[in-house]
């Protein structure tokens, strides 16, 4: 999640189980860099796995032959069936898995069920679709190469151009909006001078923690793989974040912090 999203998956404030808002929105007044620190810290263990596991299936994928064959086999399916793969691929990692795991957990199990499966496909779905064609701007723009210069400049755009002013606040208002009802005139009141600050730079902070690393591995890849092992990345941080809610709903009741997820 870079959310995330985006290409990677994004930060959004995590949801409270009892559906009373989120705890960054209750505490938007604070230092957003500090909100984003303690999330990063919050979220440390989690994310060293999840960074150490990306690295690894980079090193398995260039050392070990047999991981190579299955990941071409991928990229085989990726060159003959295209953009509906690469959507369909990033749809489930990063939509359909944690919806069923929410309806797993009881403390994070939606009260409105059509409504959280509707919204999960249709926005992971429209990112999906997004991911791609920002890989092949970024292919465009710097070449397929994974030599340490063009790996900075892919990283770069992709943290402090496209997801900083493009992704972030794409999730951020939609989850929002998401966790206000569905109801926009819950979110317009919180759209005033310095929203960005408040909403969006928090999980820009831990976005940058988490998936600066992991993009290390998704542009060190064959393109063909870059948006599977994206959606992958990102659909077990998820998971990740989502247990931690769960937890955190229950030892606080919502009351404290409940962490960021990274889309």
């Amino acid at each position: 999640m870079k959310q995330d999203a985006p290409n990677s998956p994004l930060a959004l404030p995590l949801p409270c189980p009892d559906g009373g808002g989120s705890a960054t929105l209750r505490r938007m007044e604070t230092n957003p860099w500090k909100i984003g620190l303690r999330a990063a810290r919050a979220n440390l263990v989690p994310g060293l796995v999840l960074q150490a596991a990306a690295f690894a299936l980079l090193a398995a994928y260039y050392c070990l032959p047999a991981a190579r064959r299955a990941l071409d086999v991928v990229a085989q399916w990726q060159a003959r069936f295209g953009i509906p793969l690469s959507w369909a691929s990033y749809l489930f990692f990063c939509g359909v898995v944690p919806y069923l795991f929410c309806l797993a957990l009881p403390a994070l199990r939606p009260r409105e069920r059509g409504k959280a499966l509707a919204f999960a496909l249709g926005f992971w779905g429209l990112m999906g679709l997004i991911l791609p064609q920002f890989y092949t701007l970024q292919r465009l723009l710097y070449g397929d190469g994974t030599d340490l210069r063009t790996l900075a400049l892919k990283i770069l755009t992709d943290q402090f151009v496209y997801s900083a002013f493009f992704a972030a606040p794409l999730v951020a208002l939609a989850h929002l909006w998401k966790d206000r009802g569905y109801r926009w005139s819950e979110v317009a009141p919180l759209l005033g001078p310095g929203w960005f600050r408040r909403l969006v730079l928090p999980n820009l902070v831990m976005n940058w923690a988490v998936w600066i690393p992991s993009l290390c591995v998704i542009y060190s890849l064959p393109p063909a793989l870059q948006s599977h092992v994206g959606g992958l990345i990102g659909g077990f941080w998820v998971l990740m974040c989502l247990q931690i809610a769960a937890h955190t709903g229950r030892a606080e009741k919502c009351g404290g912090s409940a962490g960021v997820l990274k889309f």
